[in-house]
């Protein structure tokens, strides 16, 4: 949750600090869309907290893809290979949220085509990983612990499921719509939404691990799963 809760108190410290955050930024985002998460953050004391959460965040972001790959390659759910794909997508948008968060509140062209594909790919990177991880689990969502993890990949379904509709939507606005002003405020008000349901993705990965037992022990990942008679397996 940290990303979404870092981006809202940083916007509502630019606020009451008075920063050079122009009277039409300030809204209620998630409604109104007067202001994009970038321009929001992007200058004030509200980007210095973004910076200080985002670049630990994206560490954290890319552990737990490495403990998800350890996860599904525990269960026996897909092969390594595909397993190391979703690693390295999540390990994309991690990467892009480096480079996004580092390189936000600069100017030049140069640094705005980084912030520009920071932020892009790190929303893919991340939404791709997670289509992928879903695809494993869907077909054996009734199979894995006992038919235990039916609710959490049913819910993760749902997160995704709604990722991908806010991003058709972001897709065709330009095709409804010809106002230039309510189709910016439309891009905006998706990219804050679209921020909710990826990041409580994660909420629901975190589900998936306890229903099963997983955890770390001396730097090794072991899973296990009570099936039935009480067996358990590595």
């Amino acid at each position: 949750m940290l990303p979404v809760l870092a981006v809202t108190v940083a916007y509502l410290m630019n606020i009451f600090a008075g920063s050079d955050l122009e009277r039409r930024f300030v809204c209620f985002p998630f409604t109104e869309g007067c202001v994009s998460i970038s321009r929001a953050v992007r200058s004030g004391p509200g980007l210095h907290l973004f910076r200080a959460v985002m670049l630990p965040t994206a560490a954290l972001l890319f552990l737990t893809w490495v403990y998800v790959r350890a996860w599904l390659l525990g269960q026996r759910s897909c092969t390594a290979r595909r397993a190391g794909w979703m690693l390295g997508l999540g390990a994309v948008g991690a990467l892009f949220l480096v480079v996004y968060a580092t390189w936000l509140g600069t100017e030049g062209a140069w640094y705005n085509w980084l912030r520009r594909y920071g932020v892009t790919f790190y929303f893919a990177g991340t939404a791709f990983a997670q289509l992928l991880l879903l695809w494993i689990l869907w077909p054996q969502r009734r199979s894995l612990a006992g038919g235990r993890l039916i609710v959490p990949v049913t819910w993760l379904a749902v997160l995704v499921g709604a990722q991908w509709t806010l991003g058709v939507m972001s897709s065709v606005k330009r095709l409804v719509f010809d106002d230039p002003v309510l189709i910016d405020r439309i891009e905006n008000v998706i990219e804050w939404w679209y921020a909710v349901p990826m990041v409580l993705a994660f909420l629901v990965v975190g589900d998936l691990f306890r229903r099963t037992g997983f955890h770390v022990r001396g730097g090794f990942e072991r899973s296990r799963i009570d099936v039935g008679k009480g067996d358990s397996r590595p």
